[in-house]
């Protein structure tokens, strides 16, 4: 029963860790030159070395920005083994979906597919090549721009003035060196400016929300895909909106509290020995899986995997988060199984979505080995964990209203009886 620590906004009450000095907030203009800067400073996926004696090898990336493991290390071969198997299926999903492409009425309009051929298109994954164009029409992000009486460039000069709260702003001064600190854009101040200014300009856009840890590695993950920041912004909102997951992300986090309840319910019917191996070992589902919801699994999978989950995402609704949730330990349930204390697993925990780089497997496991996940049931869950949330605050507020009350009482008790007792004392000295 502890909370996650990588959250900002605990999922109970708690103090956050002391702000760190802010450094200073780059204008929407710098944004967009820093973006033209960090562009030109990524270009290349490998960078070949300078060639002089002695000289470290320059860093190397992959195709997204991300450094490169180096030979020998597990998890990156692993990965580089899977990419090279999965290259033909790849191939032969950018020609199915550019010829389904070249049907399309109005260029980049896949809003116009019919639904269950660009429902199984997404299923399959989008081909880099076409990503931010297609998630830029089915989360509808040119119709929001254009509706919204306030542009990107205006929310990013009224953040620039301060005129939101404070401490938002220094905890994204705070998560933005841990933002993909491995990525080549990220790394540098100037893809730092630019995720400053689209955070800085979703907290002036949401009130409500301002900034929760957890939005810097979505933000960055849509700037890595949309190339640009407006358009990151602006799919920033649109997907938050879309999934209806805001209140995941305001004071108290009810609704991610509540998503996590119905999560552990789901499991049991889903994956009932993995439930009881929780059960078992007083396993907190919430300490385990709450950052993959948060942050809709940027910061917890390799990201081709996220973002074949993505592709999803954005067209089917939150429901997916809880069917890559429950599929995540379906493919590791062999190693839940072996595990018989807690500490073994919350330590392996850890590992579980780090190691899902079989992205197309894992989607498999999510979509077909987790049949008659209805979204009737799933909201009548959710609501119903979502009362049962509100009603425990409502509980601790009242519990802490008695206690300054009886607190009160009893200091103004004392000094009625030290009142009396002076009282006394000085009329006894006159007497």
């Amino acid at each position: 029963s502890s909370r996650p620590g990588f959250c900002a906004r605990s999922l109970r009450s708690g103090a956050m860790a002391s702000p760190q000095k802010p450094a200073a907030s780059a204008s929407y203009g710098d944004s967009a030159d820093a973006m033209d800067e960090l562009t030109s400073a990524g270009e290349g996926t490998e960078d070949e070395p300078d060639g002089s004696p002695g000289s470290a090898p320059e860093p190397r990336f992959d195709t997204l920005g991300f450094l490169l493991p180096p030979a020998g290390d597990e998890l990156g071969d692993s990965t580089r083994a899977y990419d090279r198997w999965f290259e033909a299926k790849g191939a032969r999903r950018l020609r199915r979906l550019e010829l389904w492409r070249r049907r399309l009425p109005e260029p980049g309009d896949w809003g116009t597919l019919p639904k269950p051929r660009l429902k199984a298109l997404l299923r399959k994954g989008l081909p880099a090549e076409h990503r931010k164009e297609v998630w830029w029409s089915i989360l509808g992000g040119e119709r929001r721009r254009q509706q919204s009486k306030t542009s990107y460039a205006q929310y990013a000069e009224a953040a620039r003035r301060r005129s939101f709260d404070l401490k938002a702003n220094e905890e994204i001064e705070r998560d933005l060196q841990r933002t993909f600190p491995n990525h080549r854009r990220f790394r540098l101040e100037a893809g730092q400016s630019v995720l400053r200014s689209v955070l800085t300009a979703f907290a002036q856009h949401c009130p409500r929300v301002q900034y929760c840890q957890g939005l810097n590695f979505i933000a960055a993950l849509f700037l890595i895909v949309m190339e640009d920041a407006e358009r990151a912004f602006w799919s920033l909102v649109c997907a938050i909106e879309t999934l209806g997951v805001e209140r995941y992300y305001t004071e108290g986090m009810h609704l991610l509290r509540a998503d996590m309840q119905a999560f552990s319910a789901l499991l049991e019917k889903k994956c009932p020995k993995v439930a009881r191996v929780f059960a078992a070992t007083n396993a907190d589902v919430t300490s385990m899986c709450s950052e993959w919801f948060i942050t809709w699994f940027a910061k917890s999978m390799p990201t081709p995997t996220t973002l074949r989950v993505w592709d999803t995402l954005f067209f089917e609704g939150y429901k997916v988060l809880f069917r890559v949730a429950v599929g995540i330990l379906k493919m590791v349930e062999p190693e839940i199984l072996k595990c018989d204390c807690f500490e073994d697993i919350m330590e392996q925990s850890r590992d579980w979505p780090r190691l899902m780089v079989k992205h197309n497997e894992l989607l498999k496991a999510s979509f077909n080995g987790v049949p008659g996940l209805s979204r009737r049931d799933l909201l009548r869950t959710r609501d119903a964990a979502l009362c049962t949330v509100e009603r425990e605050d409502e509980e601790r507020r009242r519990r802490r209203a008695e206690v300054k009350e009886r607190m009160l009482r009893e200091r103004l008790t004392d000094e009625v009886r030290v009142a009396t007792g002076v009282a006394a004392a000085t009329t006894h000295i006159g007497f």
